[in-house]
C-alpha cells in the first residue's frame, strides 16, 4: 500500500496476501497502513479522497487455470474456430509444439442454428430450441459461466442478445459473457477467444472486488474504489 499524504509525502508499507481470502489480505494491508501513520483504519477509509487497487486476480485466473467451467455457444458450423486459431506460431519452423489447452474444451463448444450474413441481415433465424437443448447439456456438465459467440454478431448483435435472454432465464445467476457487449470486431477468433477468456476470469474477479467495494464503503470509504485498467486508465467496480 502506497499512502500520499495532502501534504504530498509518500508512504509504503508491505503486507502478505491471503489467496484463501483475497478481500481480508487488502483489508489488513489497509489496517497496517493506518497503524503506520497513527490513524484509525476508519479514519484512513473517511478520509481517503482517492483509493486505488490493482489487482492480478484475472492475470493469476488464467496462469494457475483455476478460472469458471466455460461453455461456448457459437455458430452451427464455427465449433472449432477457436482451436484452429489463425496458424500463428513465434517460430514458423516448429510445428510439433502443441498450443496451450483452449479454456472452452470441444465438448463444451455448443452448436446454435442462426446465421448472420456479412452485410447484418439475417440469414439463418435463431432456433431457440437448439439453445436450449446446450443448455441443458451445460447444466449435465456443470458450467459455470457461457460464452456467446455467434457468426458476424458485430454487425447485427440481436441473435447473441436473444441467446443471452435465453440463459437469462434458464439460469438468472449463470455469469454471461456476449462477444457484441465485449469485442464487437471482424474475427471469429479474436472476438470468440476475448469472450472466453472473460467468462473464465469474471465470476471469479468479480466477486472478489464487488466483495471487497462492498466491505470498505461499510467500513468508511466515502468514495467509490477505482479499478487500474490495462491500458493505463481506471475505472469503478
Amino acid at each position: 500500500v502506497v499512502l500520499v499524504d495532502a501534504a504530498g509525502g509518500v508512504h509504503a508499507i508491505k503486507s502478505p496476501s491471503r489467496p484463501d481470502d483475497q478481500t481480508a489480505g487488502v483489508i489488513t494491508a489497509l489496517e497496517r497502513a493506518a497503524d503506520a501513520i497513527g490513524i484509525s483504519f476508519a479514519g484512513l477509509l473517511s478520509d481517503c479522497g482517492l483509493l486505488v487497487h490493482g489487482s492480478t486476480v484475472a492475470t493469476n485466473t488464467l496462469l494457475e487455470r483455476t478460472g469458471a467451467l466455460v461453455g461456448l455457444l457459437c455458430t452451427e458450423g464455427f465449433r472449432d474456430s477457436l482451436e484452429i486459431r489463425r496458424g500463428i506460431r513465434v517460430d514458423p519452423w516448429d510445428h510439433r509444439t502443441p498450443y496451450p489447452p483452449v479454456l472452452a474444451p470441444r465438448y463444451l463448444r455448443l452448436p446454435v442454428r442462426e446465421r448472420i450474413d456479412r452485410h447484418g441481415r439475417e440469414h439463418t433465424p435463431l432456433d431457440e430450441d437448439t439453445v436450449r437443448r446446450a443448455l441443458a447439456t451445460f447444466a449435465e456438465e456443470g458450467v459455470e459461466a457461457v460464452a456467446i459467440c455467434l457468426m458476424n454478431s458485430y454487425l447485427e448483435p440481436a441473435h447473441e442478445r436473444r441467446v443471452a435472454e435465453i440463459v437469462a432465464e434458464w439460469a438468472p445467476d449463470l455469469w454471461t459473457s456476449v462477444s457484441a457487449e465485449i469485442a464487437p470486431i471482424a474475427g471469429e477468433y479474436e472476438r470468440g477467444s476475448t469472450t472466453v477468456v472473460d467468462a473464465y476470469v469474471a465470476p471469479r474477479l468479480v466477486s472478489y472486488l464487488s466483495d471487497l467495494d462492498t466491505r470498505l464503503s461499510e467500513a468508511g470509504l466515502a468514495r467509490p474504489m477505482l479499478l487500474v485498467k490495462n491500458n493505463g486508465g481506471a475505472a469503478t467496480v
